[in-house]
């Protein structure tokens, strides 16, 4: 009972967010900023040279491997106050702390979950095995999780 109560708050949450919108913090929209990019080069890449790319956060770049530097004040990781988006609650997932992405040729790449955080506001990348990618923000006052 509990968890169709938090669900349909979530789900009313999104529904109020879509209508108030705000606008991110700069820091993490600056980070916003370079996980696309960052994505968008590592999958080009990939495809350019028909082998596999690796993200990773906070190392050093190097031959076949690309790094992800976030701006000042924007930290790895999801805060304890910051539930889980709906989409990764079933999912077995509760680290907070950011594996490397592998891109590969032809869009594909390991699945993974990235969140990272600015204060009370929070990003969440999801990559699935197709390389799909959805970019989640989570709106404080609202207490849900939304598409950027």
């Amino acid at each position: 009972m509990r968890e169709s109560t938090n669900r349909l708050l979530q789900r009313l949450g999104r529904s109020a967010a879509a209508l108030l919108p705000a606008p991110l913090c700069p820091p993490l929209r600056a980070a916003q900023s370079e996980l696309r990019r960052s994505l968008h080069l590592a999958f080009r890449l990939a495809t350019t040279h028909g082998r596999a790319v690796v993200l990773e956060p906070s190392r050093p770049a190097s031959e076949g491997r690309l790094s992800v530097r976030l701006p000042e004040g924007v930290c790895w990781g999801r805060p304890s106050a910051v539930p889980l988006p709906p989409s990764l609650a079933d999912s077995g997932w509760r680290n907070g702390h950011p594996q490397p992405i592998t891109v590969m040729p032809q869009r594909r790449a390991s699945a993974n979950v990235w969140f990272l955080h600015h204060g009370r506001q929070a990003l969440c990348l999801r990559l699935d095995l197709s390389g799909s990618v959805e970019l989640l923000r989570y709106r404080p006052l609202l207490r849900a999780w939304t598409a950027c």
